[in-house]
């Protein structure tokens, strides 16, 4: 199904089991907090982070009854497929134990293409099947409907704000809508109506830190540590740098990939449209800096501290940097 059909869903009753993926990582948590709250409280939700998935301890958990009648709710969040017979096994658990829920949160790893990404959750869903049982995929939402969110959270803060504001909010974000809905939290020091000069105060684009002067000291062998506590000093954390620094090595692997098979970059070919030169030969000449098996430990490396972020982790990022930058020759 899609969120649309969703939606009709959670007005009149919640699934036992539900499998979320897509082009859109804030939905799919979204979605799947809005599901959670349905089913229980949250010191009920247990909750797997990617490598911490342990088959046997899910099912030591969906396997049990429940002495008090309490829900208990499993959340997954991985970027892996898991074995049909680890689902059925999970599903059929939480038939005989009405009592247990599951849910689990299909996220694009960054070593797998769109295509291939594509293709391990139809696979996925194929297998996430039966009674009370939904596999929900969602798409990148459009900008209305970006605003759409923001204003539910707007709303839920007790914000002052129009939607005009709340457009620039997240066009400050590149229309990106999972920074742009945690960029509002800013805002509740706030008990007057919102100004524009209050979000230019408080909302930093992207732009507007320099992420290229990380780059350029990781690359250059540089000291980047009062680089990258300005960029958090001016409003960015850790996890919207990281969202960064994936989507940058992501397209210097690219880069790297087309150099060793045909030799001279074609950016068209490779991104999809032509940057002006200096980028291209910015992105070719640092591609070709990093080994295949470097371009391995660094993804590795961004999942790590993905994962240790969503545990609450903190200053993470800097150690993961200072391992990035012993990859680049």
């Amino acid at each position: 199904m899609y969120k649309k059909e969703l939606e009709s869903l959670l007005k009149n009753s919640f699934p036992r089991a539900a499998l979320l993926y897509g082009e859109s990582d804030f939905l799919i948590k979204y979605y799947s907090d809005k599901i959670a709250s349905k089913i229980t409280d949250p010191f009920n939700k247990i909750t797997f982070y990617y490598s911490d998935y342990d088959f046997k301890a899910v099912m030591d958990i969906l396997g049990q009854s429940s002495l008090f009648g309490d829900e208990s709710l499993v959340v997954l969040k991985l970027d892996k497929k898991l074995p049909k017979k680890e689902i059925d096994a999970m599903l059929k658990a939480i038939v005989l134990n009405r009592h247990h829920f599951l849910v689990i949160e299909f996220y694009q790893a960054d070593s797998k293409s769109n295509a291939e990404y594509a293709q391990d959750f139809r696979t996925f869903a194929s297998s996430f099947k039966g009674t009370e049982v939904i596999d929900v995929r969602f798409f990148a939402p459009s900008v209305y409907e970006s605003q759409i969110f923001l204003k539910e959270r707007a709303n839920a803060l007790n914000l002052k704000i129009d939607d005009r504001l709340l457009g620039i909010i997240l066009n400050l974000q590149n229309n990106d809508l999972g920074i742009a809905y945690n960029e509002l939290e800013k805002f509740t020091i706030f008990d007057t109506p919102i100004t524009l000069e209050e979000i230019h105060q408080l909302s930093y684009g992207l732009g507007s830190v320099r992420i290229e002067d990380l780059y350029e000291a990781i690359f250059n062998k540089k000291d980047f540590f009062e680089i990258y506590e300005k960029m958090q000093e001016e409003g960015l954390d850790e996890f919207q740098i990281l969202r960064e620094m994936e989507k940058y090595f992501y397209q210097l692997f690219l880069f790297f990939a087309y150099i060793k098979s045909n030799g001279q970059p074609n950016p068209k070919e490779i991104l999809g449209f032509s940057p002006p030169q200096i980028i291209v030969e910015t992105l070719a000449s640092r591609a070709i800096r990093i080994k295949e098996e470097g371009y391995q430990k660094i993804f590795e490396l961004f999942q790590k501290w993905r994962n240790a972020n969503m545990k609450g982790g903190k200053n993470i990022g800097l150690h993961a940097l200072i391992k990035l930058q012993a990859y680049i020759r």
